[in-house]
């Protein structure tokens, strides 16, 4: 019998900066037609500081895993980033080569490592971890690292100069956050902890409604253009499908201490996709009490939206050792996913080494 992968060891990054919703949107050059603040629930999200970078936010939350771990950097048997930005220096710098996983390898001694980049839009994490799980399960590493630094809000700042209608394709750029993340699989004998099962599939024909790509206006760096009302009514109806044939059932549909991680995009949309699996499957599984919601002081950070969430979660005391993670992943592409997890006693490690987080940092959906 194949045995679980568990996540040894987990680090997040948070800039210290900060943006308010109100100042982005009172930033743009034409005025949204929509309440942005009450649309979403995003309040504000974490900005990068002056000379910090997407290498910078990975660098970081490696520096915090490894902190965290029992292993060293030189254990490490593969390394996957997966960031979608690559905002590497001033005036929009970009750097596509060498990857990032190489770029960190000047900071952390890989040498033993298969190291490369695995973007995959907001599934990246999740897609990188599918795939050391499977090197993991085929016996060719005992342990690898997924990382990702998401600099995004260069995508906010071209959105505030560029958006020429109300209703505009870049609105979306107006939630984003910036953070890093970086966490440790390895292989684990003990048949309660770790992943239970992971399901990650795409349906390509949606491609259209989420694209990314370099600014043509004279300032340069990268815009976004999203369809956010189809791709999110596409995707909630088929996660909540997803969801249900995972959990229905299942010792899954009557857990206690469970808890649902949807991608944080807007705490309409959590609250949507949580009724519809409710919907699905026939029962109250996704409550307000189990289903994690960190978007309204975080934004949506993207390919790390998931870990940050799991982060915060612990540091506040709502998610403890031993409980269960039910992961949605949702992204452009569009990919889908579900992932089952139990947690072994990483949420005591991660309090060792870092403060708890008394005041709670999100709210229900």
């Amino acid at each position: 019998m194949a045995l679980n992968t568990v996540i040894e060891s987990l680090g997040v990054y948070i800039p210290e900066g900060r943006l308010t919703t109100r100042e982005i949107t009172d930033g743009c050059r034409v005025k949204p037609a929509i309440d942005v603040e009450e649309i979403t629930g995003i309040r504000t999200r974490p900005v990068v500081g002056d000379d910090e970078y997407a290498l910078d936010l990975s660098r970081k939350a490696v520096s915090k895993c490894f902190e965290i771990s029992r292993h060293s950097p030189e254990d490490m048997d593969l390394v996957i980033c997966t960031n979608i930005s690559r905002h590497n220096g001033p005036n929009f710098r970009a750097d596509f080569e060498p990857s990032t996983a190489a770029l960190l390898s000047q900071y952390f001694d890989f040498g033993r490592a298969i190291i490369f980049d695995e973007p995959n839009a907001c599934a990246g994490m999740f897609t990188a971890l599918h795939v050391v799980d499977a090197y993991i399960k085929a016996g060719l590493i005992k342990r690898g690292l997924v990382i990702s630094g998401e600099y995004l809000t260069g995508l906010t700042r071209n959105a505030q100069k560029e958006m020429k209608d109300v209703i505009d394709p870049q609105l979306a750029c107006l939630t984003v956050g910036d953070s890093g993340v970086a966490f440790i699989l390895e292989e684990t004998d003990n048949p309660d902890i770790g992943f239970h099962d992971m399901d990650l599939f795409t349906i390509a024909k949606h491609w259209d409604l989420c694209i990314s790509r370099a600014s043509k206006e004279e300032h340069g760096g990268f815009v976004m253009y999203t369809d956010s009302v189809r791709i999110h009514s596409i995707a909630i109806g088929l996660t909540a499908e997803h969801v249900g044939r995972m959990v229905k059932g299942t010792r899954w549909e009557n857990s206690e201490n469970h808890h649902y991680i949807m991608h944080q995009t807007a705490v309409r949309a959590i609250s949507t996709t949580r009724k519809s699996i409710n919907n699905w499957v026939g029962s109250e599984v996704c409550s307000r009490d189990n289903t994690i919601v960190n978007v309204p002081n975080r934004g949506n950070n993207a390919s790390t939206a998931h870990f940050v969430a799991l982060w915060d979660y612990i540091k506040n005391g709502g998610i403890k050792s031993r409980e269960n993670i039910l992961f949605a992943v949702q992204s452009s592409g569009i990919n889908l996913g579900v992932a089952r997890y139990t947690l072994d006693d990483l949420p005591e490690r991660i309090l060792a080494v870092e403060p708890a987080e008394i005041q709670r940092i999100a709210v229900n959906a």
